[in-house]
């Protein structure tokens, strides 16, 4: 998500929690198959399958997902077949075409008729973020880029200016969907060529959610040798949380590294981590808690900005 910069001077943190104190647990040695047995006994969703940990319920096979949430027959009318390149058909997640995910993979299709669709399939390792980019070649074609997760669900997606490009993160080890297609921002009927690449960037460093945070604990300020805490935005949507547990009244000043990237920032406590209390874009932001509470920093790409930052946390 992105976050408005705020236009406020301050708002104060949250009531107060008492000690702050942030308490993560090892993983289980030997975790439970949520799978088993199957809880997925509701109408054709009963295909069960373990995302890191939870069970998850799709389509069974040799249905498809509608957008209404029903599960459909595969057909023709929801996965047509045409003339068209080497690929085809193509045109629905049950038929998209693997392509490498553990190297950079790179393809040359067509979209052709008007309406094709081209489906890939991503075998995706959690926590490993993806760069997907479609370079038009000859003809009309203005490409769209769409990411889905393997139950269907739309994550993200990108219009070409005319190259269109965009990044996502595996939050299981599960299989995600690219499709290309011709943007609907182009009026007219758009056919042609295109060269697909998908590269994989490594896994993300810092978690994108509260429960993932990177826990940080400020230096004092005037400390010589002050912790330098580095981070990467790999594609606009990516979001790296980090948590503090900060004291009542007490100054917390976050200096970035102009050198580099220098992120949008948004600010939560644990009591809402939904709505930030501001956010910000400055080479240094000071913050004074007005309860003793956990604060959420996170940073965030804002108008396409991505790459290495890094910053320094201190309390006065």
């Amino acid at each position: 998500m992105h976050f408005p910069l705020s236009r406020l001077l301050f708002v104060p943190l949250a009531a107060v929690l008492g000690t702050g104190c942030l308490v993560t647990s090892g993983p289980d040695p030997t975790p439970d198959d949520p799978c088993d047995p199957n809880p997925c006994t509701q109408g054709d969703k009963t295909l069960c399958v373990n995302e890191a940990g939870n069970a998850r319920c799709l389509c069974k096979q040799g249905t498809i997902l509608r957008p209404n949430g029903t599960c459909e027959p595969i057909s023709t009318l929801n996965c047509p077949e045409h003339p068209g390149d080497s690929s085809e058909p193509d045109d629905c997640l049950t038929r998209a075409v693997t392509i490498a995910s553990d190297v950079t993979t790179q393809r040359q299709q067509t979209i052709e008729p008007v309406g094709d669709y081209d489906f890939f399939r991503v075998d995706g390792k959690l926590r490993t973020v993806y760069s997907v980019t479609v370079e038009p070649g000859a003809g009309s074609l203005l490409p769209r880029l769409d990411v889905f997760d393997q139950g269907g669900q739309w994550i993200s997606s990108k219009d070409g200016r005319p190259k269109a490009q965009v990044g996502f993160k595996a939050r299981a080890t599960a299989p995600y969907y690219v499709r290309v297609s011709h943007s609907p921002f182009d009026p007219s009927p758009g056919t042609g060529q295109y060269a697909l690449s998908l590269t994989p960037l490594g896994e993300d460093v810092h978690g994108d959610s509260p429960a993932e945070a990177t826990t940080i604990v400020p230096d004092v300020a005037g400390t010589s040798s002050p912790t330098d805490r580095d981070g990467r935005l790999e594609y606009e949507q990516d979001e790296d949380w980090f948590a503090i547990a900060v004291t009542k009244d007490v100054l917390y000043r976050i200096e970035f590294d102009t050198s580099r990237v220098v992120p949008s920032m948004a600010g939560f406590t644990k009591e809402d981590v939904k709505t930030p209390f501001y956010t910000w874009r400055n080479s240094f932001v000071e913050i004074r808690a007005a309860s003793t509470t956990t604060l959420y920093l996170v940073m965030y790409s804002d108008e396409g900005v991505t790459g290495n930052y890094g910053f320094r946390v201190f309390r006065f």
